[in-house]
């Protein structure tokens, strides 16, 4: 009788840590793939941003080198 009862309460014990793991890794392991995902997304977004900085100075310096040409 101990034995089943044993045997009973190990079962329900790792279906429940089984659950639990899965329940886990959905909530919180999205969290980290997503934060992850966010952190290149904003690397990408920061070098396109000094991209366009470095654009604007290469057009003001041309724009210059024209003007002080033809003056």
């Amino acid at each position: 009788m101990n034995m089943t009862y044993l045997l009973f309460g190990t079962l329900v014990g790792i279906v429940l840590g089984i659950n639990i793991a899965v329940l886990y890794r959905r909530f919180f392991g999205n969290k980290a793939r997503t934060e992850t995902k966010l952190r290149a997304e904003i690397r990408e977004l920061e070098k396109r941003l000094r991209q366009k900085d470095e654009y604007i100075a290469q057009a003001i310096k041309s724009i210059k080198e024209e003007r002080g040409g033809t003056l």
